[in-house]
């Protein structure tokens, strides 16, 4: 049986979401996710009919529909009003929108990236256009039926976990800060508290004597602080945070394992051409591998290949951008980077469609492709304890 709830805590990751809730004496963490239980896919999939689902349920409605479509057809459409312009000479014209009529839905993941972007940018969603606040929006609404399901109430007071730095430069915070409080208002929840990640993980782990260093590494960010412990109270000394996460890690085996079997690293004619740097560094990410499905750069490719690219190569790159694989890539590379952090060696095995990888990766070749973040954690660090007045023991 669940204790009565007095507060709850949300910690909205780049990869996961979880919430727990505490009655004065305990904290239990609430399996949010029906499927994948306390630690919830911070992912959305709108379909086209308006309909939602999130986290683990989304990824598997957004596999089982993106199954068997093809290429995204776009066409205008028109928006039901006119355009004036300020040529007093020039008739107002009908505003129209290029959109895609054969999508089944729209699958968003991680959101919180975008927090702190200096740009306001609005998105359409299936002629509908949708703010970055509106889509947490929904998120943080499923969370708040799913705490009433399971306890009986819905929440109204939130106190949520925030990174010690936003991906967004020197006025990201104020942005990001802003706009979570937005959508958790959206959401429903009328008092909304934030605490900083690396606190809240101090707290959690119920540190009684001394200084200590939280390292609260995440999808996105990795968040550090240096804490002591007074009596009663934890003094925060210093906190850094910077933009390395778990997904870079993927997107490194990705890069290594995965992208040349797609034509990352392929050479053809006698000027030795490759594919344009745009494609390869979609290969890693798969908003941006999902985004190049579209007829023209398809057809593009099929004439790499006439003019001496090499087919298999190509071929295997087409059908995973066409089929829309990338977010199943990115899962099969992610689950062995997980496998890797408890064995010396693992196979990252993927085959669909022309697509067709076993790569062996042992412990070492992955903490050498990790090298470059490892660098960046050891910088980031040194600036915390420096920052602290403290040093390593």
């Amino acid at each position: 049986m669940l204790p009565v709830p007095v507060r709850f805590g949300l910690d909205f990751g780049t990869s996961n979401t979880s919430l727990a809730v505490w009655d004065g004496e305990r904290s239990d963490v609430l399996p949010l996710d029906p499927i994948a239980g306390a630690a919830m896919p911070t992912v959305l999939y709108v379909r086209r009919d308006g309909s939602s689902s999130v986290g683990r349920p989304a990824i598997e409605t957004y596999l089982e529909d993106n199954r068997t479509r093809g290429p995204i057809k776009r066409e205008y459409l028109p928006l039901g009003f006119k355009m004036v312009s300020s040529n007093p000479f020039q008739k107002p014209v009908d505003a129209v929108i290029l959109t895609d009529v054969n999508s089944p839905g729209r699958l968003f993941q991680a959101l919180k990236t975008f927090l702190g972007d200096e740009l306001d940018v609005r998105t359409n969603v299936f002629g509908a256009e949708r703010g970055l606040e509106e889509l947490i929006a929904i998120v943080l609404a499923h969370v708040r039926d799913r705490v009433n399901a399971l306890v009986g109430t819905a929440p109204e007071e939130i106190t949520i976990g925030r990174p010690v730095e936003y991906i967004g430069g020197a006025a990201a915070e104020g942005r990001a800060l802003t706009r979570m409080r937005a959508a958790a208002e959206l959401a429903g929840f009328k008092e909304v508290r934030f605490v900083y990640e690396p606190v809240g993980a101090a707290h959690s782990a119920d540190i009684v004597r001394g200084t200590s260093l939280v390292f609260d590494f995440g999808g996105g960010t990795l968040d550090l602080a240096v804490v002591e412990r007074e009596e009663t109270q934890l003094r925060v000394l210093a906190t850094a945070g910077a933009g390395i996460g778990g997904d870079r890690c993927t997107e490194r085996l990705i890069d290594d394992a995965v992208a040349p079997r797609l034509g990352s690293r392929a050479e053809w004619g006698p000027k030795r051409l490759h594919l344009p740097a745009f494609i390869v560094n979609a290969l890693h990410d798969w908003h941006a591998l999902s985004a190049l499905n579209e007829k023209p750069l398809l057809e593009a490719l099929d004439e790499l290949v006439k003019q001496g690219a090499p087919r298999r190569e190509l071929e295997a790159l087409r059908d995973a951008i066409s089929l829309q694989l990338g977010y199943e890539i990115f899962l099969t590379a992610d689950t062995t980077k997980i496998d890797l952090s408890s064995v010396l060696a693992a196979i990252l095995s993927y085959h669909r469609a022309a697509i067709d990888v076993d790569a062996r990766l042992t412990r070492g070749r992955f903490e050498t492709l990790l090298a470059p973040l490892l660098r960046d954690t050891e910088t980031l660090l040194d600036a915390v304890l420096a920052k602290a007045g403290v040093v390593a023991e």
